[in-house]
């Protein structure tokens, strides 16, 4: 039997269409100005291959989303959207901070994502039934 053990819990929080998700609530900043920082919530997104947030949250934190390299996002129902690639900081109270490339998008989104690349840096499980998931820092 193998036993993973993990530092936090968090619950799922309900959406405004009243379903559970598993989020976070972080603090984003422009790495080369930390005084341009804001907070967002970012839903955990196992099938994401990298993290995908508004366009407006990399406006905020005095980037130009329209310049740098691009990557093209595919959701499960085969629409596209253009994104635009950034490093970014994130920070959580209890998790530390990570400092991470995060695509911006061009057209608005329904919800900032955190994909596999945000997994990359943490240990993450989730259990569905009790509404919950379980984060510790990699080290």
């Amino acid at each position: 039997m193998i036993t993973v053990t993990y530092d936090h819990q968090f619950l799922y929080s309900p959406d405004l269409d009243g379903q559970h998700y598993p989020r976070l609530t972080l603090r984003v900043s422009n790495p080369h100005d930390p005084t341009q920082a804001l907070d967002i919530e970012a839903y955990l997104d196992s099938g994401a291959q990298r993290s995908l947030l508004n366009g407006w949250v990399g406006n905020a934190l005095g980037l130009d989303i329209l310049q740098g390299p691009q990557l093209t996002y595919e959701s499960t129902a085969g629409t596209t959207l253009t994104a635009t690639l950034h490093r970014i900081r994130l920070e959580h109270a209890d998790l530390g901070s990570f400092d991470v490339e995060v695509g911006f998008s061009s057209t608005p989104i329904r919800r900032n994502l955190l994909g596999r690349d945000f997994f990359n840096l943490l240990q993450i499980g989730f259990r569905e039934h009790q509404l919950s998931f379980y984060i510790t820092a990699t080290p």
